[in-house]
């Protein structure tokens, strides 16, 4: 008896280690949770769990976000190690083959730790928040059962019977293509293409996206979210044909091919060494730096130390890699470098010149700034304050050029640059040829052997301006200064908060927005333009009127007064003056200033003495010379390029016409009036317009059409007809009469179809109407040049319109080059677009 008394307690001993055992396991079901390989109808999955595929290759479940770790992603990733260590652990960034993302905005979804992944009852798979039960993401319509992920990495969704498929992840890749996956032209947004992130370990949405178009070309694009714009290319298979039909796939030998229409097949990436195809893990990756790179590790690497190892990538020579609008792997003040060979298997990277800081530290793709306040044009500033920064072996070849000088010597160039306002940079050209630099894009620096014959010479600041206190400041301050002492004395009472309140206001609403112009008072501007007496013009958003401000100096202005409308939002200002305010070229009116207090919103610009372009072309006793006429357009190109390539984002301005084009005290052309131009960032190439803005005759035909989406083309058409009406003195809504039609003949046609007919019989010279200044053959080939130029322009089609770089680039070659231009569209020789309407309005 005693014995088995004395036993109890040791029987006891198993049972109590068994239940330990259980506990034990119990806090550790996450990670026997995650051994799961699929998730069926009425399960879940939540922070931090996963499944995994039947091999153990690949897990798909939630991955924490590097920069806050109570965010999650959805996403699937390779799984390496035995199960006891990095098999369990966070992933990282490169081992993540797909991430989940909403369509059609391709943004990424954020869970939290309450958040749940689920495949409900009746069939639906969705992430849901745990708060506020909103669904985050819901892949599929359809109804289905199981949720499984294969070991070839992609993701299904399938039907109760388990033989369909109703979503899986390798129709919607994000910036990675497993072996067997294809990319194929997809009408519909994010589908069919493969987009770079915006930073290795953040999950968004990137600058640079891979792409096959409807016409089957396989094509590399910047800064394109939707569709398939040629315009955004900088890099292009040339496979499109009428068939189109197109694919991409990375195969098995790691080999990133596409297949024409016909079943031929080409390589794009080909593995520079030969290997095993399954001892090895592999991908192919849009990278964040516009390249696409193929990568392999060893799957017998374990979890250590073991990286991924570059096998292949395209396109080679990176650096020099843009768009037909300029618009390259850096961004603008900034210039690209890459490895010592031409090779791209490594990274790209963005350099800012001395004297410029980036943009924006965390994507340095961005582009620079100067860290220096840029020379100013009205005299403050002298050349001496400034100096030339030489950058050995970089260029900015393909920027915009506004003054170009040949034969000059280095010292030459120095002091072209250095006193001249606009000038940001001057590049010294073969030894003899100086280009100044108005905005700084698409630079390179050569560090593989390449000799260059370009020398960039970067403007710096030597000595910063004197800083001169205005009124409003000295005010500001003051009443800062009040309002302390009354919140600090009146704490407790009513007054006092009321008091407070009101300063805060005031001050909100005189904020400063823009860094690069200066406040004025509603006061100021009111003295400045005796009490907005002379009025100078009146448009659709308000009243110009003539005023003289006299700090430091007496000097005349342009003050737009803004009226009233609920067209003109409040954002709209505000985009106004963060866009022109930036802006400093030597054919674009510069902004001054602003005035943002209580109901009143004004634009301050420098005045023009010369009047409008439409005033001095259109004069009936005094016809401007076409040498002037031709100089003056050229001026006007280049203008509008800067607008739309040499900003930090594109600017439409939408309403060029000449009444918007001013001239100077020295006869200079300058474009103004951005009261209705809509400023484009890096995530929107396109701007959706709900209200059509302009003059009729001017308007391109997008803006007409219901859905009204316009781009950078609309400009381009809008210059055509301002192009064609300086070559003719003509205005274009004014009918013509064709040579030789009878008198009692009413048939007219438009200006379009009457300079389309001249152009196609020859006879250019008809339009000049006898321009005593048009006596040599290079002027009369600079007639029909500039002609053809204008008809490309006002092509109905804006896809086959030129870019404003490609504009200015015709009309400035002094070669004879008039039969390389395209003829001029048919539609204006044969069509309606021809013909004017009997009341002669277009």
């Amino acid at each position: 008896m005693a014995a088995v008394l004395w036993s109890a307690p040791l029987a006891r001993v198993p049972f109590l280690a068994a239940l330990l055992l259980v506990l034990l396991q119990q806090a550790r079901l996450p990670p026997l949770a995650a051994a799961r390989t699929n998730l069926t109808a009425g399960a879940t999955l939540a922070p931090p769990d996963y499944i995994t595929s039947p091999s153990g290759a690949f897990a798909f479940g939630f991955r924490a976000l590097d920069s806050d770790p109570a965010k999650f992603i959805l996403a699937t990733w390779f799984r390496f190690g035995d199960g006891n260590g990095d098999s369990s652990s966070q992933p990282q960034p490169q081992s993540v083959v797909w991430f989940a993302k909403q369509l059609p905005s391709g943004a990424t979804p954020n869970a939290t730790a309450r958040s749940v992944l689920s495949v409900t009852a009746d069939g639906e798979l969705t992430l849901t928040d745990g708060g506020s039960n909103q669904a985050l993401w819901a892949p599929s319509t359809e109804r289905g059962s199981v949720l499984a992920l294969r070991d070839s990495g992609n993701l299904q969704f399938l039907s109760d019977s388990g033989d369909q498929v109703l979503w899986e992840s390798f129709s919607y890749p994000t910036d990675t293509l497993l072996p067997g996956q294809s990319l194929v032209y997809a009408q519909s947004g994010n589908e069919g293409k493969v987009f770079a992130k915006r930073a290795d370990a953040e999950f968004t949405t990137g600058r640079f996206s891979m792409g096959v178009q409807s016409d089957g070309n396989v094509v590399l694009y910047v800064d394109l979210l939707k569709g398939n714009d040629p315009g955004n290319a900088y890099w292009q298979a040339y496979t499109n044909s009428p068939d189109g039909n197109t694919t991409v796939t990375f195969d098995g030998q790691g080999r990133l091919n596409y297949t024409l229409h016909n079943g031929t097949t080409q390589s794009l990436i080909q593995p520079a060494s030969s290997f095993a195809a399954g001892d090895y893990f592999q991908f192919a990756r849009m990278d964040l730096d516009g390249i696409v790179r193929t990568y392999i590790r060893p799957k017998n690497g374990g979890a250590g130390n073991t990286s991924w190892t570059v096998s292949g990538a395209f396109p080679d020579n990176g650096c020099h890699k843009w768009t037909s609008g300029l618009q390259g792997m850096c961004g603008p003040g900034s210039y690209c470098m890459s490895a010592l060979t031409k090779s791209s298997r490594d990274r790209l990277s963005c350099v800012c010149p001395s004297g410029y800081n980036y943009t924006d530290e965390q994507h340095r793709d961005s582009g620079c700034t100067p860290a220096f306040e840029p020379q100013s044009c009205d005299g403050k500033d002298s050349s001496d304050d400034f100096t030339l920064v030489e950058l050995l072996n970089t260029t900015w070849e393909a920027s915009i050029y506004y003054k170009k000088f040949p034969s000059v010597t280095e010292d030459q160039c120095r002091e072209y640059c250095l006193s001249d306002c606009f000038c940001a940079a001057a590049l010294f050209i073969d030894g003899s040829d100086c280009a100044e630099v108005a905005a700084l894009t698409n630079g390179w620096q050569a560090n593989d052997g390449t000799i260059l014959t370009t020398k960039a010479l970067i403007k710096v600041r030597t000595r910063n301006p004197p800083q001169i206190a205005s009124s409003r400041t000295r005010n500001a301050l003051a009443y800062k200064v009040i309002a302390i002492c009354l919140a600090f004395l009146l704490l407790i009472t009513v007054g006092g908060l009321v008091a407070h309140h009101f300063v805060t206001r005031n001050r909100e609403s005189q904020r400063l927005l823009s860094p690069s112009v200066r406040s004025f008072s509603w006061k100021e501007l009111h003295q400045a333009t005796n009490g907005f007496e002379k009025l100078l013009g009146k448009g659709s958003f308000g009243e110009v009127y003539k005023g003289t401000i006299r700090s430091p100096q007496p000097h005349p202005i342009a003050v737009k007064k803004l009226i009233n409308s609920n067209d003109y939002s409040e954002q709209e200002f505000t985009n106004e003056v963060q866009s022109i305010g930036q802006i400093h070229h030597r054919n674009l009116v510069r902004m001054i200033g602003y005035c943002k207090e209580g109901k009143h919103r004004m634009l301050v610009f420098e005045f023009m003495p010369g009047g409008s372009l439409r005033g001095f072309l259109f004069n009936p006793e005094k016809r401007p010379p076409w040498r002037w006429r031709a100089e003056a357009a050229l001026a006007i190109a280049r203008g509008l390029e800067y607008l739309h390539d040499g900003c930090s984002a594109p600017i439409i301005h939408c309403d060029i016409k000449p009444d918007n084009i001013l001239l100077d005290d020295l006869g200079v052309p300058r474009i103004t009036d951005f009261g209705i131009s809509k400023l484009l960032g890096n995530q929107q190439v396109h701007t959706t317009v709900t209200h059509v803005r302009g003059t009729r005759g001017y308007i391109a035909p997008e803006w007409l059409r219901g859905d009204a989406r316009v781009d950078t083309k609309a400009d381009v058409y809008s210059f055509g007809v301002v192009l064609l009406e300086m070559i003719c003195c003509r205005k274009c809504h004014e009918p013509v009469t064709p040579e030789g039609a009878e008198d009692d003949d009413d048939e007219t046609v438009t200006l379009f179809g009457w300079a389309a007919q001249l152009v196609g019989a020859r006879r250019t010279e008809v339009m000049l109407r006898g321009d005593a200044d048009v006596d040599t053959v290079e002027d009369m080939e600079r007639v029909e040049r500039f002609a053809r130029v204008a008809l490309s322009c006002i092509e109905p089609n804006p896809l086959l319109r030129p870019t404003m770089h490609q504009v200015v680039q015709m009309l400035e070659t002094s070669k004879r080059q008039v039969e390389a231009l395209p003829d001029p569209p048919v539609c204006y020789i044969e069509g309606e677009f021809g013909r004017a309407p009997r009341e002669g309005l277009l």
